[in-house]
């Protein structure tokens, strides 16, 4: 008989060949004393913007666990997935931001699709380890969540425990080209738990304490870099998916963003030349450092999404297929 992951993913998703260049990383997140414990966050790094990444599974032959030498924490008010974390809560009570869960690219509750198959959380929800024999946390391959942040990082996870946490996790997504690739036994451990930043000594925005670079330099170490922007003629950018399927779209940057106090402007024309979006795009409003989520209604057929800041103005077509 099948397992449950497989029977889950075959009904968006061919079983892939084997991907041994994706690994694991571990960033050592400030919880400013907060609540008790040490919060670490768990990425998967692709080898290019182009891949993506939509399940975190156990299959039978390949066990997911996840561990820690002392305890998870686990707030009151949050659960086992970033589907439950409410930023109105978190906003009266900071202790929810640091809760422990896992996910596929979401922190909180806003536009997040995931969906459980065959995972029990209970022992996880009671501050103990989490193991997967048969199941998986997982989005549709088209949904945005699916897509890599600066640094080609796709989060997996948010962990605060007093002791060392540990893990083996098995991934699933597509290639650049759209094939679909597994990468199993993947470790990782909090001991080896980096801080992110820019590490390039000649980048306006240098972090002597950085051990990990984050994708987010830009500029040159001429002074202070508050009021530059990054986003010029070198800047690339794609969108996911394309072809459109869901009613939302992901307009993805190859860096960290810096806007420099200057909103993006945002807007999509029809094939007649008719806007039918438009909206500004605010500092706060990037998710993930490069990605900017997309909302819409439009109706099947072509449109042109062009995207415009101070030095920097260019477009995309894309496709919308309902």
């Amino acid at each position: 008989m099948k397992n449950l992951f497989t029977l889950a993913a075959a009904s968006f998703l061919a079983l892939g060949a084997s991907a041994n260049n994706v690994e694991l990383v571990v960033e050592a997140v400030d919880n400013g004393g907060q609540v008790e414990g040490n919060t670490y966050r768990v990425y998967a790094v692709m080898p290019s913007a182009e891949h993506s990444l939509h399940a975190v599974f156990a299959d039978g032959e390949h066990v997911l666990n996840v561990a820690t030498t002392g305890a998870f924490y686990q707030h009151q008010y949050g659960s086992a997935t970033s589907m439950d974390i409410n930023d109105q809560i978190v906003a009266l009570d900071a202790g929810l931001a640091y809760d422990s869960w896992v996910t596929i690219g979401a922190t909180n509750s806003d536009n997040n699709n995931l969906w459980t198959v065959g995972v029990d959380y209970n022992n996880f929800l009671s501050g103990s380890e989490l193991t997967i024999t048969d199941g998986a946390w997982f989005v549709v391959p088209t949904d945005v969540q699916a897509a890599t942040e600066a640094g080609n990082r796709v989060l997996l996870m948010q962990l605060t425990t007093d002791g060392t946490a540990t893990g083996i996790l098995n991934l699933q997504g597509w290639d650049a080209e759209g094939n679909a690739w597994r990468a199993h036994d993947l470790t990782f451990s909090s001991t080896n738990a980096q801080v992110f930043g820019c590490t390039d000594m000649d980048a306006a925005n240098f972090n002597a304490e950085a051990s990990y670079n984050d994708g987010s330099c830009f500029g040159q170490n001429s002074g202070p870099s508050v009021g530059l922007s990054n986003i010029d003629g070198t800047t690339e950018w794609n969108i996911f998916p394309n072809p459109v399927f869901e009613s939302t779209f992901s307009v993805k940057f190859d860096r960290e963003l810096n806007l420099g106090g200057e909103n993006i402007i945002l807007e999509v024309t029809d094939m007649a030349g008719k806007s039918v979006i438009s909206q500004e795009i605010a500092q706060e409003n990037i998710i993930g450092g490069n990605r900017i989520v997309v909302k819409h209604d439009l109706a099947a057929g072509n449109y042109t999404v062009a995207v415009k800041h101070t030095n920097f103005s260019d477009a995309q077509n894309i496709v919308v297929s309902k």
